[in-house]
């Protein structure tokens, strides 16, 4: 089936879910996959699935963020005009599929923000709902000065940007798979990651920013997960503790606090105590 689409999914130690991916996509467009150097069997299931397999190499760039270079080894394998980007954890309903096969046929769009529903414990009611552009011509995008968790910059205009309507038969169901051990470890590099990017970019420290930020993650969650019961208030907290080591650690980069650092200063508190004793 020529649908002028194909479906780039990443990877990294997915035996388990990528098999769903691909199955979810296949009859509609070639799915590649760029691995991210997998040590179980992703290889195996996504051949055996009829999907294409493709380690991605290590970039320049060793941020989360996707950027151009990344993009552009990408676009070296699609043949289409149009990629669906996304993870192994994103599904798609078969509404949402015929309507992106229908949009491409018109021709009147080049970039479409699709709703997306992620699922965090539950799988009965969404903990967030938002939009990503996921869906989009390939040379109508630029990763360049990417920054984490964003998708690139559109280079069309404004009216060849189609947003579906926020409805569960238009939504990519993110199925975000944690549970606390996970979440903390997982999103402590996002955490790193993101002051990183805020501080080079020269973004400062602010009380008041991280407050606000705290605040504004638990009312974006509990506004949707509150349906979960105790779950989703646990999410919304959770989410909300995200932010707050986002801040955290832009503190420690702005003010060069490091285990380092801190033990320097202990050791003069110690020596002082010592003073005493020794004198």
């Amino acid at each position: 089936m020529n649908n002028n689409i194909t479906f780039v999914i990443f990877t990294g130690n997915e035996e388990k879910r990528i098999g769903y991916i691909i199955r979810n996509f296949i009859k509609y467009g070639e799915v590649l996959v760029f691995d991210d150097s997998s040590t179980d069997k992703t290889a195996e299931v996504v051949k055996a699935a009829g999907g294409q397999y493709i380690i991605r190499p290590k970039t320049s760039d060793d941020s989360f963020a996707e950027s151009q270079e990344r993009f552009d080894f990408v676009k070296k394998y699609v043949k289409t005009d149009w990629i669906y980007w996304g993870y192994a954890d994103n599904m798609a309903p078969k509404s949402l599929l015929d309507k992106v096969v229908e949009v491409i046929k018109e021709g009147k769009f080049k970039y479409i923000r699709v709703p997306l529903f992620t699922y965090i414990y539950d799988a009965k009611n969404p903990s967030l709902k938002g939009y990503s552009p996921m869906i989009f011509r390939k040379d109508y995008v630029d990763f360049t000065d990417n920054i984490i968790h964003g998708m690139g910059k559109f280079l069309g205009k404004d009216h060849e940007i189609l947003t579906l309507p926020s409805r569960k038969e238009y939504a990519i169901c993110h199925f975000s798979l944690y549970d606390m051990n996970k979440f903390i470890l997982s999103h402590l590099f996002y955490a790193k990651a993101e002051a990183q990017s805020k501080f080079n970019r020269g973004k400062k420290f602010s009380v008041f920013m991280m407050l606000g930020a705290l605040i504004r993650y638990f009312v974006l969650f509990f506004k949707f997960s509150f349906k979960n019961g105790v779950k989703g208030l646990m999410v919304a907290l959770m989410y909300s503790y995200f932010r707050l080591m986002v801040y955290v650690k832009l503190y420690e980069l702005e003010n060069d606090i490091s285990l380092e650092s801190i033990e320097n200063d202990f050791v003069k508190s110690k020596e002082n105590i010592l003073k005493e004793i020794e004198q």
